[in-house]
């Protein structure tokens, strides 16, 4: 089997609180390989976001290893080198709040193309409008700031920033859970197809079960900071053996059902 693209060993991260430990990611392992996709899923408080945030160098704090292409990373994502963090990107939660509302969409694409390639500005420009057209958005909303679009649009342009920078490994962290639910599926459709034609690894965390059957082919499910459950998606949402799964499916709407309440 080849080496895998993006591989956690044993991660660990412990807060003390007035209460005790808190154990937020309690001994997780996992790996991916080149072009697949794993969901992470998991009710809020289980330890997904901060597993994800570890692993993108945005929080330092925790034993074991994170390694990219067989390769041990720096806890942070300021003692990675250049390579690193260009290969490994992340899009956040709220598209409201990850955008800088003080820049045009196209300064915000061209900040990661000019940290990350030597381009003059026309080439610059061109691959701007190449990476906004990638996420069904055209070139007549580079002048625009994040205000002026709608939360979706706010989202592909975060997508968009993600990708300019041409990454190995894109980690989704809850990007459609600030979305109506009529945005969601479509958010969800465009990243699996971005998935595929950039044969990323994709790292895709969520609360919502009824997302990961359609963009994911390994799932692994979270409670408490561990692992409960893990698997292929089908078998685990099929025929799931862990309490806790069981409890979240039964608790999650399906995708068609969402879209009927919200009269979509």
């Amino acid at each position: 089997m080849a080496e895998p693209l993006l591989e956690v060993k044993d991660m660990k991260v412990h807060f003390k609180t007035d209460d005790g430990i808190v154990k937020a990611v309690d001994g997780v392992s996992y790996s991916i390989q080149p072009g697949e996709t794993l969901g992470i899923v998991g009710e809020s408080g289980s330890g997904k976001t901060t597993l994800a945030r570890c692993i993108a160098g945005l929080h330092r704090s925790f034993t074991g290893e994170i390694a990219l292409r067989d390769v041990v990373m720096p806890p942070g994502a300021r003692a990675r080198d250049r390579e690193m963090r260009q290969e490994l990107q992340y899009v956040f939660q709220s598209p409201y709040s990850s955008l800088n509302p003080r820049k045009t969409i196209g300064q915000i694409i061209e900040q990661p193309v000019r940290l990350f390639f030597d381009l003059d500005h026309r080439q610059a420009h061109e691959r701007v409008v190449s990476t906004l057209e990638r996420v069904r958005l055209s070139e007549s909303v580079m002048p625009r700031y994040p205000h002026e679009l709608s939360g979706g649009e706010r989202q592909r342009v975060a997508i968009a920033r993600a990708l300019a920078a041409e990454p190995a490994v894109l980690i989704c962290d809850e990007v459609t859970s600030a979305l109506d639910v009529s945005v969601q599926a479509a958010i969800v459709d465009l990243i699996a197809q971005l998935q595929r034609e950039m044969d990323l690894g994709l790292v895709f965390v969520t609360h919502n079960l009824a997302l990961i059957r359609t963009i994911a082919e390994e799932v692994s499910v979270m409670s408490a900071g561990r692992i409960v459950e893990s698997g292929k998606v089908e078998d685990v949402l099929r025929s799931p053996q862990n309490a806790y799964t069981k409890a979240l499916l039964a608790d999650t709407p399906t995708m068609e059902t969402a879209l009927a309440a919200a009269g979509a």
